[in-house]
């Protein structure tokens, strides 16, 4: 009988401290976002993982932030694991939930991270960043 209860808290270690060198890190990135011009509305964010999607691919995670009349407006995605990362951001200015277009541009105020000037949709590579601690990013608004 001793030896069956040995066994099985053997057996439970075992479970846990394999369990335990599976676990991924989970961190936090904080976008800042610059370069508001119009004070209304709501700024949407997406941390997307997905290359072959990017930037209308699958998400992560979703953020809105209200756009407040001074300072800065700031989102922040929680537990997002290790690996490598870019995120798309837009400025919803007629409370629609989406991204206004004009044609193929944008109307409203957008902003990917990374990129501070444009010749074309960017893709995953030049927005992407490494998640391996808890980060901080500035992304700019851009507008057409």
């Amino acid at each position: 009988m001793k030896t069956f209860i040995k066994s099985i808290v053997a057996f439970i270690l075992l479970g846990v401290i394999s369990t335990a060198s599976f676990a991924q890190n989970k961190y936090s990135v904080t976008v800042v976002v610059k370069g508001i011009q119009q004070r209304q509305g709501k700024v949407y964010a997406s941390i997307s993982n997905d290359a072959s999607g990017f930037p209308r691919g699958t998400n992560v995670k979703s953020a809105i932030a209200e756009v407040t009349p001074e300072g800065e407006v700031s989102l922040k995605f929680e537990g997002i694991l290790e690996g490598k990362y870019a995120i798309v951001l837009y400025q919803d200015l007629n409370d629609n939930k989406q991204l206004d277009m004009n044609g193929d541009m944008p109307a409203e105020p957008f902003g990917f991270s990374n990129v501070t000037m444009l010749m074309g949709p960017p893709s995953f590579e030049q927005c992407a960043f490494d998640v391996n601690e808890n980060k901080t990013l500035a992304i700019g608004l851009m507008a057409f």
